[in-house]
């Protein structure tokens, strides 16, 4: 299974490539605030063009860059017809897998911003 990992919550840009639950390949990018210049060119870089989920970040962190993290995530969610998993405060991948075996995936429409830099997700 091949897993997205998106960061953008910080001042880094992290993204990376989980294989069968194992982190093989990690991109970053230290541009503040270029988080959506960036994003895309890293997961490029990862060298896959499917996946089979994404797990994304939600915070806390900066507004602006869990929005471009949640657009993007959700964006390959929908576009690819795969599960999309929430993460609270970091990239954990064995959260992730946990949370895809059982089931407890957000449809790409769910993650809706709230207030103060805080977000409604819907099962």
């Amino acid at each position: 299974m091949n897993l997205l990992l998106l960061d953008s919550t910080q001042t880094q840009l992290v993204v990376a490539l989980a294989v069968d639950g194992v982190i093989t390949v990690t991109k970053t990018c230290d541009e503040q605030r270029q988080h959506d210049q960036n994003v895309n060119r890293l997961i490029s870089e990862l060298g896959v063009k499917k996946f089979d989920a994404v797990a994304v970040v939600t915070g806390p962190g900066s507004w602006t860059g869990i929005r471009v993290g949640l657009a993007v995530a959700k964006a390959f969610a929908y576009a690819q017809q795969i599960p999309l998993v929430e993460l609270r405060n970091q990239i954990d991948v064995n959260e992730a897998m946990r949370k895809l075996k059982a089931g407890e995936t957000v449809s790409p429409f769910a993650i809706k911003p709230f207030y103060n830099g805080e977000f409604i997700v819907k099962k």
